[in-house]
């Protein structure tokens, strides 16, 4: 079976990408409760109405709507990747809220870090011999968070080749606001995109204890 990851690591977080047309050993939560172990397809990022799922490699796919699934929990190598099917904000000012869309969970806790992934290209100039240059890929890293009871999970930072603060520095201090202390520390740069996993780790244990 052809096995496909990019990962891209930034400080200490890595984000995996599986290949979509491919079955991997995962568990598949429902809505209901109920939970099916087996091999399914890769949800990807965004909408991704369905998965299919098979028991077996020789089993017939079974085609389940992503509506009905809580999270998926694929494994690779030992290692467990985790999917949820969640409502997020949209745009720059956070009112519209869209989805579902399937989001990577990162860190777990009071409130959850996920992260989607979207690969823009530009096309190369063709030659007037035909060869083709120039063009290129860049990659974006939206993090989404959401805390129990919250209606739809928001944005918090945007890694990229760009400013990768500017999402941070603008949307972090707002959703944790209710922890003045840290909300001043990444308004002051002492806290920057590059340590979103820890400032994610100080909020959830300042919220335990609130």
């Amino acid at each position: 079976m052809k096995r496909f990851f990019l990962s891209f690591l930034i400080a200490s977080m890595t984000v995996t990408t599986f290949a979509a047309n491919d079955y991997y050993s995962a568990r598949v939560y429902f809505n209901s409760g109920s939970v099916k172990s087996g091999l399914a397809t890769f949800v990807e990022n965004g909408p991704n109405d369905f998965i299919l799922f098979k028991e077996h490699e020789e089993s017939e796919a079974e085609k389940i709507e992503s509506n009905s699934i809580v999270k998926i929990i694929y494994t690779f190598d030992k290692k467990d990747y985790e999917y949820a099917f969640l409502k997020v904000y949209k745009g720059w000012k956070q009112v519209e809220i869209i989805g579902p869309i399937w989001l990577e969970i990162v860190k777990k806790g009071t409130a959850t870090l996920y992260v989607t992934s979207t690969v823009l290209s530009s096309p190369g100039k063709m030659s007037s011999t035909g060869a083709v240059s120039g063009g290129g890929s860049a990659t974006f890293h939206d993090y989404y968070i959401l805390r129990d009871g919250e209606p739809a999970a928001k944005i918090i930072a945007t890694i990229s080749t760009l400013n990768n603060n500017q999402t941070f520095k603008a949307k972090a201090p707002l959703y944790f606001s209710d922890y003045p202390e840290l909300a001043k520390k990444i308004e002051d740069k002492t806290y920057t995109w590059k340590n979103l996993e820890e400032v994610v780790d100080i909020y959830n244990e300042w919220a335990a204890k609130h």
